[in-house]
């Protein structure tokens, strides 16, 4: 059983937008997730809201939240940055903590991504216990041009400033850096990962002895039934081990 909240938070002068599920079970336990780029806080398909039942139930709360700019959030996502993304990220874990929750972080491509620069934050270091990436994104493009101009994807238009600040942040170094505990999955056929990108993630991993999985047939997102009912069976074991 759960009990919700939907509220906005003012996040660095910003309305961000907020699903809080609170587990009956007072175990005092929270996992924040991070949706991907040009997404919301439901996730693919629906997914974080899934999760986050079978979560509730288990004795987790969850957080979900709208990147700024994106989804319910306040902002235009023209002006999307990845560093006010992981700002974010930092001010959610830091505030659970600060209220003596045992705190892990979900997220998935780029908020995978970005979960992981998080832990890399000075606030959050050697404070968050584990992580979860689905099809974390890793993107080494070019942009070298104007931070300014403007591209569109799927209906959005954001700035060349946001894959700099991406670039710049440095996800292989923050990944190797983290020392807690990291469960990833990646789709087989995902179109946005290059292979030898992902088999670069899955080699950090490996060398940390942590859990991955690569799901058989299954694409960037969204997953079939029964693949999400897989990842959400080993995700709760995992948890359970940290937190």
């Amino acid at each position: 059983m759960f009990d919700d909240k939907v509220y906005f938070e003012k996040v660095n002068g910003k309305k961000v937008f907020c699903v809080l599920s609170e587990s009956q079970i007072k175990e005092n336990k929270i996992v924040i997730m991070s949706h991907g780029f040009r997404a919301s806080s439901i996730g693919p398909a629906g997914t974080f809201v899934d999760f986050q039942r079978l979560l509730n139930n288990s004795g987790y709360s969850v957080l979900r939240f709208d990147q700024p700019n994106s989804g319910n959030s306040e902002g235009d996502y023209l002006e999307t940055s990845y560093n006010e993304w992981v700002d974010t990220i930092v001010y959610f874990a830091s505030k659970y903590l600060n209220l003596n929750y045992k705190v892990a972080l979900l997220g998935q491509s780029m908020g995978g991504a970005a979960t992981v620069i998080a832990t890399s934050r000075p606030e959050l270091i050697d404070r968050i216990p584990c992580v979860l990436l689905w099809v974390p994104g890793v993107n080494e493009g070019d942009f070298n041009g104007n931070p300014e101009e403007v591209f569109e994807e799927g209906g959005q238009k954001y700035k060349s400033k946001f894959w700099m600040e991406v670039r710049e942040a440095d996800f292989f170094k923050c990944v190797d850096r983290y020392a807690g505990g990291i469960h990833l999955v990646y789709g087989e056929n995902d179109r946005y990962i290059s292979l030898d990108l992902r088999n670069r993630v899955i080699e950090v991993i490996k060398s940390k002895k942590q859990p991955y999985v690569v799901l058989e047939g299954q694409v960037h997102s969204p997953w079939n039934y029964d693949s999400c009912q897989y990842v959400y069976t080993e995700e709760l074991k995992f948890l359970d081990k940290y937190l």
